[in-house]
């Protein structure tokens, strides 16, 4: 087995290497060193921007709804629905995430009870900033059942740090709001999914790109509405037929049942492709030229305002 040295730099506070995919993929193939500094391949993200002072080939991941720069990465593996060569893949973070796992698990075995389902709606989020839709909707839906909030943002069940066991508040529901933090092409993330593992019908805006993904008979697309009136007229009438919500409900979370065995078997390919090649081959961005002075750039402008700013292309 051959031996490749490997950091990862910049990512989220909790992060654990150990129990991703990408490690999981790795260790298949070679034996894997994991270094703090010199590595021959760096796994980066977008929490800092260390990995900017290692020559090594650059690999970004993120689970954030963020563009990756190929100025100063060599691949990527992200929400961005786009193709450069080998250079990058598409993967949505609840595959890479063992947080995750178990819900996608639950999501393909179409567990539900319908004698579970003793509340209307749910609605679980801590973060407030995102698009209003999210919260409209709540309001609007509320108006005619009660939604009940189960997280931080808008709780209104008592418990203001939110529920501990979100998989089993959803399942007590008929109906789940899964409204991403914003709308973009590919911005897929585990919220409908946690859904699906729960037993319970989501009702989810955001990506335009979903049904390539998760089947369309399985879920309310508020995207395929008007306006959020005819999104909550549309409900009612289901909530008030008990066959055609159970028709919903039964329907499988998946478009293609192997969807999750693909998505695996490419996202190994990718990281193969990078690694067996010959290290000095597996470069793609441009060492040295406008590469070393945007990497520069980014450096002069954290320095100049003391502070990171993020934006959607890249913190800056």
């Amino acid at each position: 087995m051959r031996t490749i040295k490997v950091s990862y730099i910049g990512f989220w506070d909790g992060f654990d290497y150990e129990s991703y995919l990408i490690n999981d993929i790795l260790k298949k193939y070679y034996k894997v060193e994991v270094v703090s500094e010199n590595a021959e391949y760096i796994f980066c993200s977008l929490f800092n921007r260390n990995f900017l002072k290692e020559r090594g080939v650059r690999i970004f991941y993120s689970g954030e709804n963020y563009c990756p720069d190929f100025n100063v990465v060599d691949y990527a593996i992200g929400f961005e629905k786009i193709e450069f060569g080998d250079r990058y893949i598409w993967a949505p973070n609840w595959i890479m995430n063992p947080k995750y796992r178990m819900d996608v698990q639950l999501a393909q075995k179409n567990i539900f009870n319908i004698y579970e389902k003793q509340e209307f709606c749910s609605f679980v989020y801590s973060n407030e900033n995102a698009e209003k839709i999210r919260e409209d909707f709540f309001n609007k839906l509320s108006a005619y059942k009660k939604v009940n909030s189960g997280g931080k943002f808008l709780n209104n069940i008592g418990t203001s740090e939110g529920v501990v066991d979100k998989l089993g508040f959803q399942k007590k529901h008929k109906f789940a709001i899964a409204f991403e933090n914003s709308r973009h092409k590919g911005y897929l993330t585990e919220k409908i999914i946690s859904c699906f593992a729960a037993g319970t019908v989501p009702i989810y805006w955001g990506d335009p790109c979903i049904n390539e993904v998760i089947s369309s008979n399985a879920y309310i697309n508020v995207n395929d509405f008007k306006s959020l009136d005819q999104a909550i007229d549309y409900i009612q009438m289901i909530d008030q037929d008990m066959e055609l919500y159970k028709n919903i409900l039964k329907q499988p979370a998946f478009k293609d049942n192997e969807y999750i065995k693909k998505k695996e078997e490419e996202i190994e390919n990718f990281l193969i492709n990078i690694i067996d090649q010959p290290i000095k081959y597996a470069y793609r961005r441009n060492i040295g030229g406008w590469t070393e002075r945007t990497a520069k750039q980014y450096e002069c402008e954290k320095n100049k305002k003391g502070q990171k700013r993020f934006c959607r292309r890249w913190p800056m």
